[in-house]
């Protein structure tokens, strides 16, 4: 009876393995998936708490915040944690799934997610889920997301399962949805284009005008500050550089007025004044409109690294020997933009 009882826990487990890996190969499959997986296993490997800044975002976060940029310049120990297009009615279960292993000093927020007009359905929410852990904070992020979106009834298995959605894939299967393609260095981005791209001369636009952001999205901006000011860490939202229209800086206006209600820091890297401070030369620093390339990420890191070790006093990581593989990753980070640079020139 025993021996039948152990039989059955195994096959029971055995199914559950084989289900998860199923649900990871069966999902959504291109090159920002590849690089969500990078930035989600990258922080869950990270020794637990040993990262004292934590960015979290969309691609405004992993363009702009270079891990190893950070510790080059500064030796501070900080990742970013984001995805692109990440949704920002979850930002609240990234945040709850960044403090299970780590003790930041701080804890960054991209406010340019929430500055637009459009509703909340993205089905880049994915690129997240794919690659979260399964837990109760996982089951809580697609419950948070389907309920924001109004998405009912039997429309939200596809998300807890999305092996539904996906199950036709299983011919176009590649080599990328089996094995992990990319590597992590301290979760810094080396996509091609955020290597090599550059635009056109764009005008920077300062406005003091506020204008409305999408209720959802107003919505579940308050519903994170709420959480925020419950959590024994210090936060703030951030608004990094870009070339914005004189109405998506009313939207980052009216954000920060949101963000400032709740007494919380937000800082507006849009505002002349700021936006100078880091000395871009915007055809030479900028892929688009809405990203540096990596030259003018280096520029972000070095200017928005001095700011936290100013305001939250991180320490300079770089002479312990604790932390001997963060500069062992940033060299090598270094070495593979490099190569892809000069390749591309």
């Amino acid at each position: 009876m025993k021996k039948k009882v152990v039989t059955n826990i195994i096959f029971v487990l055995s199914v559950v393995v084989m289900f998860l890996f199923m649900q990871k190969i069966f999902t959504a499959s291109n090159s920002l998936t590849e690089h969500a997986e990078m930035m989600m296993d990258g922080y869950y490997n990270e020794k637990e708490n040993t990262v004292d800044a934590v960015v979290i975002g969309n691609s405004h976060i992993y363009r702009y915040w270079q891990g190893a940029f950070g510790w080059e310049q500064h030796g501070i120990a900080g990742l970013s944690l984001s995805t692109s297009d990440m949704p920002c009615n979850v930002f609240r279960n990234v945040g709850v799934e960044a403090l299970k292993t780590q003790t930041p000093k701080v804890l960054v927020f991209d406010a340019l997610a929430f500055a637009d007009n459009h509703d909340l359905e993205n089905n880049k929410i994915y690129y997240l889920t794919s690659n979260m852990k399964f837990s109760s904070n996982y089951l809580d992020t697609i419950k948070t997301y389907c309920d924001t979106v109004g998405i009912e009834g039997w429309d939200r298995l596809q998300y807890y399962f999305p092996v539904i959605q996906f199950h036709s894939r299983w011919k176009a299967l590649k080599k990328r949805d089996i094995l992990k393609m990319k590597e992590s260095y301290l979760n810094s981005c080396y996509e091609k284009k955020f290597l090599t791209r550059t635009i056109e001369k764009e005008e920077v636009v300062d406005t003091d005008i506020r204008v409305p952001i999408h209720e959802g999205r107003e919505a579940s901006l308050r519903e994170l500050l709420e959480w925020c000011q419950k959590q024994d860490v210090q936060i703030e939202f951030i608004a990094v550089p870009t070339l914005l229209s004189e109405k998506r800086k009313g939207m980052i206006n009216y954000v920060g007025d949101i963000v400032e209600e709740y007494g919380i820091t937000f800082i507006d890297y849009n505002d002349k004044a700021l936006f100078d401070s880091f000395g871009f030369v915007v055809e030479e620093d900028f892929q688009d409109v809405n990203h540096t390339n990596v030259v003018g990420s280096y520029k972000f890191c070095d200017v928005y690294g001095q700011h936290l070790i100013d305001t939250y006093d991180l320490p300079d990581r770089r002479e312990d020997e604790s932390y001997t593989s963060w500069e062992t990753r940033s060299d090598e980070y270094f070495e593979v933009i490099q190569e892809i640079i000069e390749k591309n020139k």
